[in-house]
């Protein structure tokens, strides 16, 4: 039938002859598995159904897999099970999960002798546990208990002992072995200490690890042994971010995907005996010899310096009246690394500055900076964002009626907070899929599993924070708002689309103002994942015909953006 189909995720097998993928339709992330045979191209058994997002670890031989699932019509309780090809997926064998909560978040890995499962429970994002199956002794056992109040991630097994990075005791970060027939932490032994940057991931790779730490949310791969002794430094090809590593245990080689603000992402080999890089795939980037990034740190409210990157043209200067467009996240422990970005090249083509900052609440600068921002220390994301925009402001780069600024998802959420803290300070905002009733946010599944980041209004010590910061609710009649156009989709399964609706309609009938307040949903799109190159367009192109409408910009000829009239 019609609709719309995306590939949601996709896993190899370890011989490369297989991959297992996920589809969904109209952007739902509602997927259903299918494997194909790569040398064919023909389906191979039977499709699998609820496994949103799915986490698949394929045993050596393929003959088949674990994997995660949902029951019929939840988007709770997620599961473990193994299927062989060619059986019937209903009669799948059940692994784990049934003691978990429904809220926690498990995903699956296997060695490559496929002798062992490590199975990571997220309870939340900051606690985790990890259990392994031994499939030849069929014992199953926890061996990292989420008592402990850590994160447990990226699990390898390395000579009879689990190598595992955790924040445990160590805000950014390090890498421990375990003994899993003696896993008391008192036991363990650090093989890479915690540093003064974090560690974001770990490799086990040709007999080494090779380790990527984040400098201000800028990647930077180092190799050590397999005792923990460091080797080298990798030189990368610029400021920008690896944003994914792979490689085998007994290889010679790693591969990982690097770009920047100004390079799309490309997949690089490094030879481990030869110490050299080579790129292996190329993404022909647009002329940005005329285009220059920095990095600058800001004081927020507090005095805490915040990072901020910058993007514009190398005849950009901050003479007070640069069109300027900030975008920030700070929630949930993700980065906001330097990515390319076709939309920020267009409007930096045009004179503007796009600016991107990493706010508290973020991983950029570890568990730290992530507890800084998390449940009650919410409103510190906020301010960042706020002294973000004085700073610009300050500095000479932009003024208020030349700032707009964007957000999607929790990002969202923040550009809610912007209209009803701050409004003063920018002309025009563009809110894509948010957060913006914090009260009932929970009450629209699968948001409880978000309720460890944001807390809940059922907890009477958490309701008075949430009410104090949630948009929705911190709409105020008679104040002149800036202008807001609200994005949604209604087949978004993470966060409805009444969310933006409501808010929109508070803001409208609130709004003493002349700027518009504007809504948009999309009938056949999700939350973003899956969404089609001409939707995204089509997103972007109503995006900035709004952003530069609101700040009497010229939009399309391709030139300099004039200076408008004030307001």
């Amino acid at each position: 039938p019609g609709g719309k189909i995306a590939l949601d995720w996709y896993y190899p097998s370890q011989t490369g002859k297989l991959v297992a993928y996920g589809l969904s339709r109209d952007g739902s992330e509602n997927s259903t598995l299918h494997v194909i045979e790569v040398a064919t191209g023909k389906e191979v058994g039977e499709r699998i159904p609820n496994t949103r997002h799915a986490s698949i670890a394929w045993l050596p031989d393929d003959s088949g897999f674990y994997y995660t699932r949902y029951p019929e019509g939840d988007r709770y309780n997620r599961h473990v099970y193994f299927h062989r090809l060619g059986d019937d997926p209903a009669k799948d064998a059940y692994v784990h999960g049934r003691e978990n909560d429904k809220t926690d978040w498990t995903n699956v890995r296997i060695t490559p002798d496929g002798r062992r499962l490590f199975i990571e429970v997220s309870k939340g994002w900051s606690v985790s546990e990890i259990w392994l199956l031994d499939r030849k002794e069929n014992e199953l056992s926890k061996v990292i208990p989420a008592s402990l109040g850590s994160l447990f991630e990226q699990p390898t097994w390395i000579d009879d002992r689990i190598v595992v990075r955790t924040n445990h005791r160590a805000p950014k970060w390090r890498v421990v072995a375990v003994d899993p027939d003696d896993p008391e932490p008192e036991e363990w032994e650090t093989l890479i200490p915690e540093g003064a940057w974090p560690i974001e991931y770990v490799q086990h790779v040709g007999g080494r690890l090779a380790v990527v730490r984040l400098e201000k949310a800028v990647s930077k791969l180092e190799l050590y042994g397999e005792d923990g002794r460091f080797q080298r430094k990798v030189e990368l090809p610029g400021v920008g971010a690896i944003s994914a590593l792979d490689g085998e245990a007994d290889g010679d080689r790693v591969v990982f995907a690097w770009g920047s603000f100004l390079q799309p992402v490309g997949l690089h080999e490094l030879d481990l005996d030869e110490a050299t890089t080579r790129e292996l795939v190329t993404v022909r980037a647009p002329d940005v010899s005329q285009f220059t990034v920095q990095q600058l740190d800001y004081p927020s409210y507090d005095g805490t310096l915040v990072p901020m990157f910058l993007l514009h043209r190398k005849d950009v200067k901050p003479t007070g009246g640069n069109p300027t467009l900030l975008t920030g996240y700070g929630g949930f422990n993700i980065s906001l690394s330097p990515r390319f970005s076709a939309s920020a090249l267009y409007w930096v083509e045009k004179g503007g500055v796009y600016a991107v900052a990493n706010l508290r609440g973020g991983a950029e600068l570890g568990e730290a900076w992530h507890e800084a921002g998390r449940l009650s220390n919410k409103h510190q994301v906020f301010r960042d964002f706020e002294y973000a925009m004085r700073h610009l402001i300050r500095s000479g780069w932009t003024r208020p009626d030349r700032l707009a600024i964007t957000g999607g998802s929790n990002g969202g959420l923040l550009m809610g907070a912007m209209m009803t803290q701050a409004p003063e300070l920018f002309a025009a905002c563009v809110g894509r899929v948010g957060l913006y009733d914090m009260i009932r946010y929970h009450r629209w599944p699968p948001a409880e599993l978000w309720v460890d980041e944001y807390g809940s209004s059922d907890d009477p010590k958490q309701i008075g924070y949430l009410l104090g910061y949630s948009p929705y609710h911190q709409v105020l009649p008679g104040v002149d708002y800036p202008a807001f156009l609200g994005l949604t989709a209604r087949a978004d399964t993470r966060v409805t689309w009444v969310h933006t609706a409501k808010f929109v309609a508070a803001l409208q009938q609130a709004h003493a103002g002349k700027a518009p307040i504007l809504f948009h949903i999309e009938e056949k799109a999700g939350h973003g994942a899956g969404k089609g190159r001409s939707d995204r367009v089509k997103e972007e192109v109503m995006m900035f015909r709004f952003i530069e409408a609101q700040l009497g910009l010229g939009a399309g000829d391709g030139k300099p953006i004039p200076a408008p009239k004030r307001r």
